[in-house]
């Protein structure tokens, strides 16, 4: 049984880095117009979203008791900063605990840092997760975009492997965009390919996002309580699901899926993020706005 827990315990521990990969790269601060020079980016110089630091509580969510899980908790921190001009740098960390049915507990330790440039040409990825304190993946990367809009992925570690992909794939910044861009314009609905470093950067994802309608009166009770703060009172939001699909022809069924609500300058409050096997849900609970570092040019 423990060699069981252990096999399943690694299975979901890759499914949540990924997850975790996306929550992290979907929330990017204003990127240039320049953007719109990726695939599909539905008029990305109307969106301009906020650096901001926030830390989300993290417990077991409504899907709880499969494969063994029976309860979680733990702590999960997302940092921007940057400019338009250049770009900007999301640093991540995430440590949850993850208890087995006769109680045990299994700690998972992430660590993810991301940087896109303003061009949409360069994102640079690196993860360190570990279970126990056994490091499960250390993966760092470069994925470049060429002049007929493919990419061209390097990888630093492990060191050599490289990967290409056709010009049909969003970094995740633009990707982000581009979804609000389709909130603000009443678009329900949003479907691309994405490339966000997740999988050691050997794979792109389709995502299926579902738009709801902007809450209003009671509906914005789902919001957590720091979130309600002035700054962000007169902000439109929406529910948003996104689910991820290997890229893969056939019937398919979701890797994994991250429901949130979006506020319309990228901060994200009540996250759900659900796999096959179990979910964990995420409420904010510090939230600190950030000052954007001024342009050079």
């Amino acid at each position: 049984m423990g060699m069981v827990r252990s096999m399943v315990a690694g299975k979901i521990s890759v499914r949540l880095a990924a997850a975790l990969f996306a929550s992290a790269s979907f929330l990017a601060p204003e990127f240039s117009p320049a953007m719109a020079q990726a695939p599909s980016v539905a008029d990305p110089a109307r969106v301009v979203l906020q650096p901001h630091r926030i830390v989300y509580q993290v417990q077991l969510g409504p899907k709880g008791g499969s494969q063994g899980i029976t309860g979680a908790s733990g702590l999960m921190a997302i940092e921007f900063s940057g400019n338009a001009c250049e770009g900007y740098a999301t640093n991540y960390r995430q440590v949850v605990d993850l208890l087995d049915s006769d109680g045990s507990a299994r700690r998972m330790d992430f660590r993810v840092n991301l940087f896109e440039d303003a061009d949409n040409r360069r994102f640079t990825f690196s993860m360190l997760n570990r279970m126990q304190g056994q490091v499960l993946r250390d993966a760092d990367g470069e994925a470049r975009r060429r002049a007929d809009g493919s990419l061209s992925v390097a990888m630093r570690k492990p060191p050599g492997r490289k990967t290409d992909f056709d010009g049909d794939v969003m970094f995740p910044s633009a990707m982000s965009i581009a979804i609000i861009a389709a909130a603000q314009k009443g678009e329900r609905t949003f479907k691309n390919r994405v490339f966000d470093g997740s999988e050691g950067g050997e794979k792109v994802f389709e995502v299926n996002a579902t738009i709801g309608p902007p809450l209003e009166g009671d509906r914005n009770n789902r919001v957590e309580e720091v979130l309600r703060m002035p700054e962000l009172a007169s902000l439109r939001r929406w529910p948003v699901s996104m689910a991820y699909f290997n890229d893969e022809p056939g019937d398919r069924v979701p890797v994994y899926t991250l429901r949130s609500v979006v506020f319309a300058n990228g901060v994200m409050g009540d996250l759900v993020f659900d796999f096959p096997e179990f979910s964990l849900t995420g409420r904010a609970m510090k939230y600190e706005a950030l000052k954007a570092d001024p342009c050079a040019r």
